[in-house]
């Protein structure tokens, strides 16, 4: 069977840190290593923690320099994320998010 926990990481298809995830069931007062079931996916604190992971990869540092680049999301895979972030969000009555400005910092 698989846990909360696990179906967390599972549904975010890119590697986020498992220690962001623990932290998240604990804001959302969720049991990692409780079974996951349809009726926990479609509780309001699970929804929220796949929102939270999933706005952790928009928030995530892209670097641009020249020819390279570290960070691997486009800014239109960043915008398809939070169009789904906004939703779950949307769906359990939390606030949507703005991405705002891109901010570019010099000599830091």
């Amino acid at each position: 069977m698989k846990t909360v926990r696990q179906a967390l990481l599972d549904a975010v298809h890119y590697p986020i840190p498992e220690g962001f995830v623990d932290n998240v069931l604990i804001e959302r007062d969720l049991d990692g290593e409780t079974t996951y079931t349809s009726q926990v996916s479609q509780t309001i604190s699970y929804k929220g923690a796949m929102a939270d992971c999933l706005y952790s990869l928009v928030q995530a540092i892209n670097f641009s320099e020249s020819d390279k680049s570290i960070g691997n999301l486009t800014d239109k895979q960043r915008e398809l994320i939070l169009k789904r972030v906004n939703k779950l969000y949307g769906d359990i009555g939390e606030p949507t998010i703005d991405l705002g400005e891109p901010t570019v910092y010099f000599g830091v």
